[in-house]
């Protein structure tokens, strides 16, 4: 019997429903307090200020099971979602279905809220319980109505998406292509939603190859040694990338060294 069953029996035993109710909903929700005050969205937020606030609206509780589907690409975005418990899975397909990159995404943190707002406000990607995941949602009008009357909220949520903007804008200003290798890693910087963590690519070698202007026997042998270098790993039609930071990391040593060697040339 484990301690939760042994609690219940002798909560039953001496009658007491409140203890058996009221009590586990508390631990929950002081739980989800907690939970919710280490995300980017909530900090500089106390513990009493986030219990009025959540006071104020209703919140939907849902339980995954891994492998469930929790959002599909085109489904509105009508709510804020937050990944409390577990790991979930992020896929994207281009326009021409000539690919598809999964990302992974652990808890705590904020699931797809970019599309929120403006012009296109449906789910780019689809979300997929990887493991047995918590999440909670709230409607997008309370948001308007309630939580952007907070100073501390409406500051972070404009420095989320200003900060989401400038990274974007840096990787597209920071493509260089001396060789093959760095034109994939920002292949994958460009269309990845966080530059770090485990990726999938599913993609036959010569759609690789033409997306990126380049012969699917160069791309192959440029995909092999990164691979003897323990930077990626190749399947049939699927490279993964164990740690895409590890990739970025190695371009920027890769520049280094081209960029000084390029000086002794010039000398």
């Amino acid at each position: 019997m484990n301690i939760i069953k042994i609690y219940q029996y002798i909560c039953n035993e001496l009658e007491l429903d409140y203890f058996i109710t009221v009590i586990p909903k508390m631990v929950v929700m002081e739980t989800m307090y907690e939970t919710l005050l280490k995300m980017p969205l909530f900090q500089g937020l106390g513990e009493d200020e986030i219990t009025k606030i959540v006071g104020k609206v209703k919140l939907h509780f849902q339980k995954y099971k891994a492998g469930s589907v929790i959002l599909r690409s085109g489904d509105p975005c009508n709510e804020l979602t937050f990944l409390l418990k577990g790991e979930i899975m992020l896929e994207s397909t281009d326009k021409d279905n000539n690919f598809v990159l999964k990302e992974f995404q652990s808890a705590p943190d904020l699931v797809g809220f970019y599309s929120l707002f403006g012009i296109k406000t449906c789910y780019f990607s689809t979300y997929t319980a990887e493991t047995d995941v918590d999440i909670v949602s709230i409607d997008k009008s309370f948001i308007l109505t309630e939580l952007d009357k907070h100073d501390i909220f409406r500051l972070n949520f404009r420095n989320i998406l200003s900060n989401r903007v400038q990274q974007y804008h840096d990787r597209l200003w920071q493509f260089t292509y001396p060789c093959l290798e760095t034109k994939i890693v920002d292949f994958l910087l460009a269309r990845c939603e966080k530059p770090y963590g485990k990726k999938q690519l599913k993609i036959k070698m010569e759609d690789f190859a033409a997306i990126i202007g380049e012969t699917r026997l160069s791309v192959s042998k440029c995909l092999n040694q990164l691979e003897k270098d323990g930077l990626v790993i190749l399947r049939r039609t699927e490279v993964e990338i164990p740690d895409l930071n590890l990739l970025k990391l190695w371009k920027e040593k890769f520049l280094m060294t081209f960029s000084h060697n390029k000086e002794i040339v010039n000398e």
